[in-house]
């Protein structure tokens, strides 16, 4: 009995009253600095007011971090404790530490060298600044400082602290990411990168998804960008970048979080997230998210309906195998699509954008799609050296729409075409198999990796009477920019059962690579790869036939990259890369081309780069240079309702982007950057666009985002950014600006606890100065960008 109250060392005799009325009392001035455990919670004791016992042997050798400001005693406590593998109980009114039933410590050495325990990367205490990334492509799991690319991530906490349900509001805040069009068109993002259009992009590092047609925000846990090309990594695919999209998998610990709130309008929703352990030992963990949102939105005349399921299942059989499936089915309607609009000729000049609260087309128009999507992987240690990953994945997009088209025909007037209905389904197979080997030859470390890649994309389209649209209602004009009840014009009912559903295209990409990850010591280090790459696609009548065809393409798209590390806080590198762009398949749908149906042939594009990453404090800096040449596409006017798609000749792209993420202080995190761009058409074979800028590209953006604690007011948090888009032009000739635009937003987040449990209140005014303002994208019109909006919501884990 006596060696056990040795053991037990009282570090404070004064407790005036049991934890279950401390430490959910008021908050309580805490002030201790980065010091031994033990001396730490002693400290602790005295300020908090409690008694605490502690034995010797567990706060032996570990280190708390420091711990300061208005807090509650139980999230100081916490904090002290964090990482340590201890817990804190209350018996009789007394706090007694002991292990936790799954400790995972640091390593001693780990935290005597740091002196503090940090907050977990992407999270809002780190000021959303991650240190690693999921997936670059055959690489794997990569330290984001030690990548020779640019490349930036959105956290989990980031997405659910925006308060949005598209990822609009995430990318308008990217400033290497240009917005096309509104989600609230079509239920998707489109966007730019490095003034290249994106039209692919990946879920879990699994290629081949189409456009970011069915992505729930609610179901990611983060998003992954790489500007600039990845033909090595990925094949067949963008010039400007590619974006990964890691959806949620069960967590190391029990999560269960309800959410309830407004997304704009009447958009209520709710929303419940939920992990935890299926088998006693923790070896199958899963992941269960609910979401339903419905009611109408700030446009007049608009009402979405959206709900999604999904689920995701590890299974650890040993501790080197990981077997991993997951699934999700959503569905997306938008009553009210918003209207499309081009310019009738190429000698108009654009006008002041019309009102943004206006939906300037029939209020029968709508976009509905239903996704269902579901995969599988496998990561397995095979031993110290060898690794083998695997995935698949398949999606099946099924969508319905009516359209109306709008045509500027003056400053103050415009024309709107027949509405059009129409429907397109599409199923898409993405597949990798990759093998890592590490081996020593002279002193030099090398990580190989062999494998292979690629995907199946078939499109189905509707037909009726030959043509991919019904035709509603009829053409009217002379109708005015200034009345937003103008567009507002009923159409006749359409019978969707009417479209034969058609295959109408095939596109078949696939990958043999080889890579190396050579590091000649703690300085120098290397990356070099080749892919070969086979490419083909094909489209078809309506009748079946085979309308126009690529056949198998085949090319080797090379990458060197050289990293120098002058100190290990300072990465600095050069890369070459070469990526092979798939054609464009020529398709009437919103714009009228007179080679409908041509498919383009695919084209190798080349990109030189260098730059610098550097860690400050707790801030990431990226600045990359840049030059990308590739194939110039373009739409030319014929001046009588139709176009001819072209792409021939050469864009070169040169520029610079500078990005920062992470804290500036302790209460101030910024997000944020700049990307300035000398885009030029430098060849054409009939000189439409020689040495102007290309169509959609916006040559300058700046972009902040900011939060700041108010360390006066414990957990409220003030947010708000600053958005600069600069002009670009609608026409290939340069003769149509679209102005450059600022928008602004501003918000507040609260952290408390209702009944014991941590609850988030968040509201977000977008576009607070609800600014008109057109968003320019030449593949299907320009757009009128979103009108002022306010969301709020509160969620709580339990």
């Amino acid at each position: 009995m006596q060696s056990i109250k040795r053991r037990m060392i009282p570090l404070a005799l004064s407790a005036i009253m049991a934890l279950s009325s401390q430490v959910y009392a008021k908050a309580t001035p805490i002030d201790i600095v980065a010091q031994p455990l033990a001396s730490a919670l002693t400290q602790f004791a005295k300020q908090a007011q409690v008694q605490v016992l502690v034995s010797q042997e567990l706060v032996s050798g570990k280190v708390a971090p420091e711990v300061r400001g208005e807090l509650e005693p139980i999230d100081a406590l916490k904090a002290l404790l964090k990482n340590s593998g201890l817990e804190a109980l209350s018996q009789n009114g007394t706090l007694v530490i002991q292990k936790t039933e799954k400790a995972q410590e640091e390593s001693l050495e780990k935290i005597t060298i740091r002196g503090e325990v940090k907050p977990d990367e992407g999270s809002a205490e780190a000021g959303y600044k991650v240190k690693t990334l999921k997936n670059v492509g055959p690489w794997g799991e990569k330290e984001l400082l030690d990548t020779p690319y640019s490349m930036h991530v959105v956290s989990s906490d980031l997405i659910e602290n925006m308060g949005t349900n598209s990822t609009d509001q995430i990318f308008k805040m990217d400033p290497t990411i240009q917005l096309l069009q509104p989600y609230d068109m079509n239920g998707l993002t489109r966007v730019m990168m490095r003034g290249f259009l994106m039209q692919t992009s990946m879920i879990d590092g699994l290629l081949g998804h189409r456009d970011g047609q069915g992505i729930y925000v609610e179901n990611i846990d983060r998003i992954e960008t790489l500007t600039g090309l990845s033909g090595f990594m990925y094949g067949v695919g963008n010039v400007g970048g590619t974006l990964n999209y890691v959806t949620k998998r069960p967590t190391e610990t029990p999560l269960y979080s309800m959410s309830v709130g407004n997304y704009g309008g009447s958009q209520y929703y709710a929303h419940t997230d939920i992990s935890d352990k299926i088998d006693k030992e923790g070896k199958v963990t899963y992941r269960l998210n609910l979401m339903k949102q419905e009611g109408d939105t700030v446009i007049d005349n608009q009402h979405s309906d959206r709900w999604m399921v999904s689920g995701a299942v590890d299974w650890r059989p040993t501790d080197d195998l990981l077997i991993s499936t997951d699934g999700m089915y959503g569905h997306y309607r938008v009553d009210g699509r918003p209207g499309q609009w081009l310019m009738n000729n190429t000698s108009l000049a654009v006008p002041s954008a019309p009102d943004a609260k206006g939906l300037w087309a029939s209020p029968d128009t709508f976009t509905q799609n239903n996704t269902t999507h579901v995969g599988t992987k496998v990561a397995y240690n095979v031993n110290d050296n060898v690794t083998f990953r695997a995935g698949y994945g398949y999606e099946k997009d099924e969508g319905q729409f009516i359209i109306s088209q709008n045509r500027v025909t003056s400053d103050t007037t415009y024309k709107q075409s027949m509405g059009y209905a129409g429907a397109s389904n599409s199923d898409t197979h993405g597949v990798y198999s990759y093998i890592d080997t590490k081996f020593d030859t002279l002193g030099v470390e090398h990580k190989t990796t062999f494998g292979v890649n690629g995907y199946k994309f078939t499109e189905y389209t509707g037909y009726v009477n030959g043509s991919s649209f019904g035709f509603l209602g009829s053409t009217r004009t002379n109708l005015s920019l200034f009345d937003t009840d103008s567009a507002t014009v009923s159409l006749p009912d359409f019978d969707f059962d009417s479209l034969a559903m058609t295959k109408s295209a095939v596109t078949i990409n696939k990958n043999i690579l080889l890579g190396d990850e050579i590091t000649f010591n703690d300085q120098f280090s290397a990356l070099v790869g080749a892919n070969y790459s086979r490419y083909m696609t094909r489209s078809y009548t309506d009748t079946g036939d085979i309308d126009s065809e690529v056949p198998y393409r085949s090319k080797i798209t090379p990458t060197v990259s050289l990293l120098y590390k002058p100190l290990p806080y300072i990465t600095t590198y050069a890369t070459y890369m070469e990526s092979l762009q798939p054609g464009t398949v020529v398709t009437s749908s919103w714009m009228t081309y007179t080679n409908d149906g041509d498919v383009f042939a695919p084209v190798k594009s080349k990109q030189y780069e260098v730059g610098v990453k550097t860690e400050v404090e707790k801030a990431l800096i990226t600045t990359a240079l840049f030059q990308i040449d590739k194939a110039n596409p373009y739409s030319q006017d014929n001046g009588d309702g139709t176009y001819t798609f072209f792409e021939n000749g050469q864009q070169r792209h040169k520029g610079v982007e500078v990005t920062v993420s992470g804290k500036v202080t302790d209460n101030l995190s910024l997000l944020g950057g700049v990307t300035v761009l000398d885009a030029e058409v430098r060849k054409s074979t009939n000189d439409a666009g020689l040495g102007k800028v290309p169509q959609g590209v916006a040559e300058q953006m700046a972009k902040v985002y900011a939060e700041y604690g108010i360390p006066s007011i414990h957990g409220l948090t003030l947010t708000g950014g600053v958005y600069y888009v600069g002009k670009s032009y609608f026409d290939v000739n340069n003769n149509q600006e679209i102005p450059s635009y600022v928008t602004a937003d501003v918000g507040l987040r609260y952290n408390t606890k209702l009944y014991g449990n941590e609850t988030i209140f968040r509201a977000n005014v977008t576009n607070v100065t609800d600014k008109d303002y057109w968003i320019s994208n030449y593949t299907i019109g320009a757009m009128v960008g979103a009108p002022r909006d306010f969301t709020f919501s509160m969620t709580m884990k339990f």
